[in-house]
């Protein structure tokens, strides 16, 4: 074909005398004609209904597929004709090659089978494609200005999950490792565990594994499959968890504490698991002799005690030592000499952080008698603002 460079008055009475104009695309005209600018803008309206039509009565038939839509479904073969004529310079044409474009995920090109043409494949994406671009060609090799493109829409959805293998049932030893695994089919799978019919925490996958499993961990699970098309649920699976290989659990570990020189400190521990626990402490990892209960008491405690403590406690699955707690070991605890200020009598005192003290007076009656609660810490003090004239010694304890 020729391309002709006609004024738009010329032009427009050709369109009116000529109602079968070939079809021509923008692609066929240089674009300094003034023929370029209404040729797109019918192409583009024409697009927005599915196909474009050449100006002035000329057609384009989709004889296949049907409507221009097309079904299918992810992860299955799918194939479909395509078919369609156009009318160019007042005859009817048939495309002897088809291209296309913005196909689905794991759709192919056309393809020639005989004398059918079809696009084939197996979708990997549902969703609805509804720009997808077929051109047909009058010539095989794709030359020359008789070609018509149609856009058809494609609808791929996800066939219903089917499971072909349920978890099974685990007995297993605590603290051995386990898992339950599902298999299925379909597209687009997500996957949810429940346990006892609640589900699992971030348990998302076709695999439910356990690292060390707990009699905690024993119950009965199955797995919720889900897709656009619908939600399969696996049979039940029981895991089973054999007590008696773990080893024993504390409910209480022993905690860290400063004291003064003098002071008694409880270190205290408690602990679960089969068998019969027996208790073993340690300072800086020697044992201490003798110390066999699940509290270690330390009487009049010196600097020398200072140190980390451990306890470990041993039962027929084996034994577990608690994190180490620290003792602190300060200074005797002592009142310091006593000074004024304008809001009373000031008794400073070497008070730990954090531990609450007691300061007393010894009444004629020799009671002691409460005064004041402080909390100690740097530059820790008791201040009187008034004194009992009765009064005559002091002391300051912890609580």
């Amino acid at each position: 074909m020729r391309t002709l460079r006609l004024p738009s008055l010329v032009l427009s009475v050709l369109l009116q005398c000529l109602p079968l104009v070939r079809v021509m695309t923008a692609d066929a005209v240089a674009a300094a004609s003034p023929i370029v600018a209404l040729l797109r803008w019918f192409v583009s309206s024409a697009a927005v209904a599915g196909s474009f039509h050449a100006v002035s009565g000329a057609s384009i038939t989709i004889t296949n597929p049907s409507g221009g839509k097309v079904s299918a479904t992810n992860g299955v073969d799918s194939a479909f004709r395509i078919s369609l004529t156009y009318t160019s310079g007042g005859k009817t044409l048939a495309p002897a090659v088809y291209e296309a474009g913005n196909l689905p995920p794991g759709f192919n090109q056309p393809t020639k089978s005989g004398t059918i043409w079809r696009i084939t494949g197996k979708p990997t994406q549902a969703g609805v494609y509804s720009n997808v671009r077929v051109t047909g060609w009058e010539n095989a090799n794709k030359q020359g200005d008789h070609f018509a493109t149609v856009f058809l829409t494609i609808t791929v959805v996800d066939v219903a999950p089917s499971i072909t293998a349920h978890p099974q049932n685990v007995t297993v030893n605590a603290g051995a490792a386990a898992a339950l695994t599902v298999t299925a089919t379909g597209g687009s799978l997500t996957y949810q565990w429940l346990k006892d019919d609640l589900e699992v925490p971030n348990a998302t996958g076709p695999s439910l594994n356990f690292a060390a499993v707990t009699v905690a961990d024993g119950g009965t699970y199955r797995v919720r499959v889900r897709n656009g098309g619908g939600v399969q649920v696996s049979d039940p699976a029981i895991l089973t968890v054999i007590p008696g290989s773990l080893p024993p659990t504390f409910t209480t570990v022993p905690h860290g504490t400063n004291v003064h020189t003098g002071e008694t400190v409880i270190l205290t521990s408690a602990a679960t698991g089969n068998g019969t626990l027996t208790y073993a402490w340690a300072r800086n990892g020697v044992n201490l002799d003798g110390q066999a209960s699940p509290s270690l008491t330390l009487a009049a405690v010196q600097p020398d005690n200072a140190g980390d403590y451990t306890v470990s406690v041993t039962g027929s699955g084996g034994t577990t030592t608690s994190p180490p707690a620290t003792l602190t070991v300060a200074n005797p605890l002592a009142l310091q000499i006593p000074g004024t200020s304008g809001a009373g009598l000031v008794l400073p005192f070497n008070g730990l952080a954090s531990r609450t003290y007691i300061l007393e007076s010894l009444t004629p009656a020799n009671a002691w008698n409460v005064l004041q609660e402080v909390v100690g810490g740097a530059n820790a003090q008791f201040l009187l603002p008034s004194l009992d004239a009765d009064a005559q010694l002091f002391r300051v304890r912890t609580k």
